[in-house]
């Protein structure tokens, strides 16, 4: 009793311990080691119900005992920490992936989120300038943080926000700072005609432009239109009909970002997609000598001027 006693303590305190290294994979440079990681921390997502991650993302104050959910949360504790700290050098900029498609882009003039969602994202006002969303659907975007920025007359780019429902907006841009945003006009699919907008954002740092491109849940490449003459980082949803690396192409991107993966919005095996999609996207893109990257939640990169750094 006691041997099957011990064992099964083995067991408990090997999963708490799987959840305590799984930060290692936004610095792991070793592929099969942050792949490892990765399909551990997939286990554990799988076995997480819808209802358990929405009791928990809407509840501010709950804690949890599950990995995969403290994961999530250490993603923006990093944010919260790291952005304040990082002085961005003229003729860089640096880039944080927080959740699903969620970004938060820091050059050395300001500083801006993009389809923002975390149950804590309203700690992310202070350090936002603005901030951008694509579509009105809640895994893009968190009212706390739209409401809380627009208190402090911050500009909240939207089709939708402050309405109740969505509401058509026409092609458009603007000027914030040293960056510029051109929001286009997309489907998310058949019935949500022209719900999305994708998005290009130039940001002057130095005497260099950067361009970030998102499509947020846009249902074909076809849509997208981009004013530069090619996009140094995109972000794509790859299980939206859109095919990635004709959406890469089309845009001229340097590097495209596999993201909107494991959503835990969505239910096990519906619309929750693995990390095996990420890596299925990059071999398509290796195959058309084109780069792509997964990363994953609370992970930094860094834009020298040139390409993109995965950051310690």
């Amino acid at each position: 009793m006691k041997k099957i006693f011990l064992q099964l303590l083995s067991v408990i305190i090997g999963i708490s311990a799987s959840g305590s290294d799984f930060s290692t994979m936004r610095t792991e440079k070793d592929t099969k080691k942050r792949e490892n990681l990765q399909d551990r921390l997939q286990e554990i997502i799988n076995k997480t119900l819808k209802a358990e991650f929405e009791a928990f993302d809407n509840d501010t104050n709950k804690t949890t005992s599950n990995p995969a959910l403290k994961f999530y949360d250490q993603s923006i504790d990093r944010l919260l920490q790291d952005i304040p700290a990082t002085t961005v050098a003229p003729g860089t900029v640096v880039i944080w992936y927080l959740y699903n498609m969620g970004f938060v882009i820091k050059t050395p003039d300001t500083c801006f989120g993009i389809d923002i969602h975390h149950r804590h994202a309203v700690k992310l006002e202070p350090l936002l300038d603005f901030i951008a969303t694509t579509h009105n659907h809640n895994d893009h975007y968190d009212l706390p943080l739209l409401r809380a920025m627009t208190a402090k007359g911050k500009l909240v780019i939207s089709n939708f926000f402050p309405a109740k429902g969505y509401t058509k907006a026409s092609a458009y841009t603007h000027e914030i700072n040293t960056v510029t945003v051109h929001c286009g006009e997309s489907d998310h699919n058949p019935t949500l005609r022209n719900f999305v907008m994708p998005m290009e954002f130039v940001c002057t740092t130095g005497d260099k432009k950067f361009v970030f491109f998102t499509s947020g849940d846009t249902y074909h490449h076809s849509y997208l239109q981009k004013k530069s003459e090619y996009v140094d980082l995109y972000a794509v949803h790859p299980r939206c009909n859109l095919k990635a690396i004709e959406a890469a192409k089309k845009l001229y991107a340097k590097k495209t970002l596999i993201v909107h993966l494991l959503e835990m919005g969505h239910e096990y095996n519906r619309w929750r997609w693995p990390f095996q999609v990420g890596r299925d996207e990059i071999s398509v893109f290796q195959g058309n000598n084109m780069d792509a990257y997964a990363p994953v939640w609370g992970e930094k990169l860094l834009w020298d001027g040139e390409k993109i750094n995965v950051c310690q």
